[in-house]
């Protein structure tokens, strides 16, 4: 499943983020020498960018370390929020019960001008056993205007990912997010027609939901974790 949103935040809202990621004196980046990690063989994985984590769930990649950046989070966490509106009830959860979705990971992204445009390596943000995991959500949301892009794969008429797969085109729009359910492969392409490209990059557990049902006709039917949000 795959939702684009124009003019996601409010533009009040957007502004002032967008002057804090511009920012030469609050924001700090890290040179990434690789886009994707180092077991990656896929082909674009090798071309460099600059990076800032924001938030890093404790036990995500085997590890027990909670990142959490307290200058920036009380700010950019309000995300978490704007993308569960376009999140059906049911995948959302409720905090009572403590089955609300989670936030697991967010990090941005930024992307200089090159003077070409860059194709980055095929990838799947959030990883279980070997395999991307269905219960995550993935968004990538744009803050500037310009002609990079966000590539992504549908699942084929067999319901799989393969080298029948449509591409999905997503132009960079400031304010701009698309939200796809993490098993969807992406890849980014830079941009050679702005000084830089940056984006916020999030993924979200949603909230369990059973995806086993009974019908009417007391059949049992499946639905896939990762064909709904």
């Amino acid at each position: 499943m795959i939702k684009i949103i124009q003019d996601f935040l409010p533009r009040p809202l957007f502004d002032y983020m967008k002057l804090v990621v511009e920012s030469e004196k609050g924001m700090f980046w890290n040179f990434n020498p690789r886009n994707l990690q180092p077991q990656s063989k896929a082909s674009g994985a090798e071309n460099f960018k600059f990076g800032k984590t924001l938030y890093v769930h404790p036990g995500l990649d085997g590890k027990n370390e909670e990142i959490y950046d307290q200058e920036l989070m009380p700010l950019f966490g309000l995300f978490q929020q704007f993308m569960m509106v376009h999140m059906q009830p049911r995948c959302r959860g409720i905090v009572e019960e403590g089955t609300e979705c989670k936030l697991v990971r967010m990090k941005m992204n930024l992307y200089p001008n090159q003077s070409e445009q860059v194709k980055h390596g095929v990838h799947n943000d959030i990883h279980a056993n070997g395999a991307p995991r269905p219960d995550i959500i993935t968004s990538v949301f744009n803050f500037h205007t310009c002609n990079g892009s966000t590539i992504l794969y549908e699942k084929d008429k067999d319901g799989r990912f393969s080298d029948d797969s449509k591409e999905v085109v997503v132009p960079s729009t400031e304010n701009s997010m698309i939200m796809f359910n993490n098993t969807h492969p992406h890849y980014g392409i830079t941009q050679n027609d702005t000084p830089a490209r940056i984006v916020l990059n999030t993924n979200l557990e949603k909230a369990f939901v059973d995806p086993f049902s009974t019908g009417k006709d007391g059949k049992q039917t499946f639905e896939a974790l990762d064909d709904y949000f």
